[in-house]
């Protein structure tokens, strides 16, 4: 009967069991059983496509130890032995067109050649080259390595078939160390050694079917065989592979140069007459072999191969030499000449698309965390994504989400749209159900034109409905909210102007009728020095409809008001008895102890550290505000700028997003009785957050979770989810698909509370894969 409350008490658990975003894409897209191309009877495709995928899941099952990626990595490990060179007349049961295959040399060995690649594409004379063995090795040789250092794991039964069935986990990693072993020995009469411990790979010389033959292999190459040696060191650790890969990365380091005025490290492509530059695809694989170096502490007497001032330096390559702001970025490492602005999709200089790809990049996120926010941009943007998908089967789509998988922390960006102008002003943007739906849509307002819009997400961009209004540029709007403040289970909305012209200054009332956003009122002709700082709507007063407030840093205060029909009243004016030179930068509401009224929480700006930072207050039915919380002492030189708040966590009471133009962060603050924590932040390029503005709503029913709108300086809007999302639908939407019992818990477990005969069975007897 305890086993049956204990399982019982774990599905109840689950029900608001929070997801990985990217895993959760990464499950529903199939890749977490997809065989990719490893069943392919062409070696070219284990080149990079297979490989990258086999990568993909080794990476997910490092990350999640999810024994399913495990499962589908082993047949795609086995898929692609089998079909080795040398192993093709082995395959069992034969596949049609599948036989041994002998390079230019008439050598059939432990390798994958092509003639894709050569002088002649096509011309039957296959060469196997360095980096494609390596990538194919990577992942058996980093399995084989986790498998090895934990010993929880080791007689796990794998039962799919194919090479390895009914084999434990210590079985096959030991078969992959063998296998990994003969493709190095395969290329061993390609490395050289020079004085002072110093080694490289190079092409053949004796006349091989490719140009530069001979020559020295490009950094990315050397690299992507480094990681190999790396995870074999990891494996047996034998002490040949940390030699060689000592070698290597001297090698490497001898050839990679600091930019002091940067701090980032430079690089060529390869030690060569030829001068070509690294492009940001392949400086990403270059830039890997250093990382798993330091990552996995590969040192000798205490000495490390790399340090973290070399994870910083790699780092700094990116959002220093090859960033140059949001959404535009140079082609290569220390090359001006080849640039993308994604925004306008104008491309300069020879390099196509794919010299772009930067996923591999995302690995040092964790030396440099706004990498991860710098690159999810570009994946998001359309312009990006249309060039370079990852919706598909392309070779590199499963590892790119395996990747932001790995590394997301708060937040990731899922609708975007940047053909606004960096001209618009975004003034305000607030949530709202403007037509009575079970989700929310969004309303904004900009200066530019004076122009209020509704927009909702749709797919992986915005719908605009209804008609906007236009006002024109005269209004020097400050912010926007919206509520349900006619009781009609419909939101209407408060927009707010500090025009110049007194007639015009004040408060506007707005809603739909007929697909147009009409006025339905105005509280104008306050004074030109009224200096408005935002408004925000919220159930403040008892009365069962939405109220409003309105902040000036005249006299810095707060107006609290209700409606009498579709009036609004006046009901009290709060000072705050402020600072004479503090200034709201902004206001938001929202449920921060999740009792039954929201709260108000203001930003300010004060060279007073004491007044510098978030300010919460409670609001009685007489409009009156008491501060409940704060949260100070931040440095004069913040510069607040973005609030929002709502329930980002999916989890019971709302919490506070702050974001300041003196770093960029997304701050997160969680109301504990009257404390304000915060304990996470998101990381991002300061331009790529300057001046934004910001609100919550829960746009996608199928979450719990609320998610963020950004009004950003360059005009574009970008929608981010959780990046930990909880379900509130058992058939969710693509956009957050996944079951919530089965999505992170290990499928032996999944698979056993499912089961009839679930309470007569122990968990501990689970050990097989199937």
């Amino acid at each position: 009967m305890k086993k049956i409350f204990t399982v019982f008490t774990l599905l109840f658990v689950l029900k608001s069991y929070a997801q990985s975003y990217y895993k959760s894409m990464f499950d529903s897209m199939g890749y977490d059983v997809h065989l990719g191309y490893s069943e392919s009877g062409n070696q070219l495709d284990f080149s990079w496509a297979a490989s990258a995928h086999m990568e993909a899941l080794v990476l997910m099952y490092e990350t999640t130890h999810d024994p399913k990626y495990a499962n589908t990595l082993i047949q795609c490990m086995g898929n692609v032995i089998d079909r080795r060179d040398d192993l093709r007349d082995q395959l069992q049961p034969p596949q049609a067109g599948v036989s041994n295959i002998s390079d230019y040399r008439g050598v059939s060995g432990a390798a994958w050649s092509t003639d894709h690649y050569n002088t002649t594409p096509g011309d039957g004379k296959t060469y196997a080259h360095v980096v494609h063995s390596a990538n194919i090795t990577y992942p058996m040789a980093k399995f084989a390595a986790i498998i090895k250092n934990d010993s929880t794991i080791q007689n796990i039964l794998y039962q799919s078939g194919g090479r390895y069935h009914n084999m434990t986990f210590i079985t096959i990693a030991d078969d992959l160390i063998q296998r990994v072993i003969e493709t190095i020995d395969y290329h061993k009469d390609q490395w050289y050694t020079e004085s002072g411990n110093i080694g490289y790979y190079k092409e053949r010389n004796d006349n091989p079917p490719i140009n530069y033959g001979g020559a020295i292999l490009p950094f990315n190459m050397q690299s992507a065989m480094g990681r190999v040696l790396v995870q074999m060191y990891r494996a047996t650790w034998q002490k040949k592979y940390f030699d060689q890969a000592l070698a290597l990365a001297n090698f490497i380091k001898a050839n990679t140069f600091l930019d002091t005025n940067l701090g980032a490290y430079t690089w060529e492509y390869w030690k060569n007459s030829i001068y070509i530059t690294d492009d940001i695809s392949h400086a990403g694989l270059t830039v890997s072999f250093p990382y798993e170096c330091y990552k996995y502490n590969i040192s000798n007497n205490g000495i490390s191969i790399y340090t973290n001032s070399d994870m910083v330096a790699y780092a700094k390559t990116l959002t220093k030499n090859i960033y140059q702001s949001p959404l535009f970025v140079n082609g290569a490492v220390s090359d001006n000449q080849k640039n993308w602005n994604v925004k306008t999709d104008v491309k300069n200089g020879v390099a196509d698309y794919g010299s772009y790809i930067a996923y591999r990049w995302l690995i040092l996120s964790e030396y440099s965390p706004e990498i991860y926010q710098l690159i999810a941009d570009l994946y998001a943007a359309e312009n990006y994504y249309t060039k370079i998908p990852i919706d598909n089967l392309s070779y590199y789509s499963s590892l790119t989400i395996a990747l932001l998988a790995a590394h997301e922390k708060l937040i990731v960006p899922t609708n975007t749209n940047h053909e606004w102008g960096s001209g618009s002003d975004w003034r305000g943007v607030a949530n709202g159900r403007f037509y009575g739906t079970d989700k929310d849509e969004f309303a904004v307002i900009r200066n530019f034109d004076g122009m209020i819009s509704i927009m909702k997400p749709q797919g992986r961009t915005f719908y605009k409905f209804p008609n906007s209004k236009v006002y024109g540029n005269s209004y020097d709007w400050r912010g926007i909210a919206a509520g349900d403040f006619f009781g009609d289970t419909k939101s209407e909305m408060v927009a707010l102007s500090n025009h110049a012209n007194s007639a015009d200054n004040g408060i506007y009332i707005l809603k739909i009728e007929n697909n147009n956003i009409v006025e339905s009122d105005k509280i104008i002709g306050w004074g030109m020095g009224s200096d408005w700082a935002g408004v925000t709507a919220g159930n403040f007063i008892s009365g069962g409809k939405d109220d409003f407030i309105v902040a000036r840093n005249y006299n810095t205060e707060v107006i609290v008001y209700k409606f009498n029909g579709t009036t609004a009243q006046s009901v009290y004016i709060n000072a705050l008895n402020l600072p004479a030179d503090s200034k709201i930068a902004a206001v938001a509401s929202g449920n921060l102890d999740n009792d039954d009224k929201d709260e108000i929480v203001l930003l300010v700006n004060s060279s007073n550290t004491a007044y510098n930072g978030i300010h919460v207050y409670d609001i009685d039915d007489n409009g009156i505000m008491t501060k409940i919380a704060e949260h100070t002492l931040w440095g004069a030189a913040s510069e607040w700028r973005g609030l929002a708040v709502g329930n980002l966590d999916g989890n019971g009471a709302d919490e506070i997003i702050a974001h300041s133009n003196f770093d960029g962060d997304y701050k997160l603050f969680k109301l504990n009785g009257n404390t304000l924590s915060s304990n996470i932040s998101e990381k991002f390029p300061i331009l790529q957050t300057q001046n934004n503005v910001m609100c919550f709503g829960n746009f996608d029913p199928n979450s719990q979770n609320d998610e963020l709108v950004t009004l950003r300086k360059d005009g574009g809007i970008v929608m981010f989810s959780a990046a930990k999302v909880i379900n509130s639908n058992p058939n969710p939407s693509p956009s957050k698909m996944t079951d919530p019992c089965q999505n992170e818990i290990p499928s032996e477990l999944f698979s056993f509370m499912k089961s009839s005969s679930f309470s007569k069975q122990e968990s501990k007897e689970i050990v097989s894969v199937k």
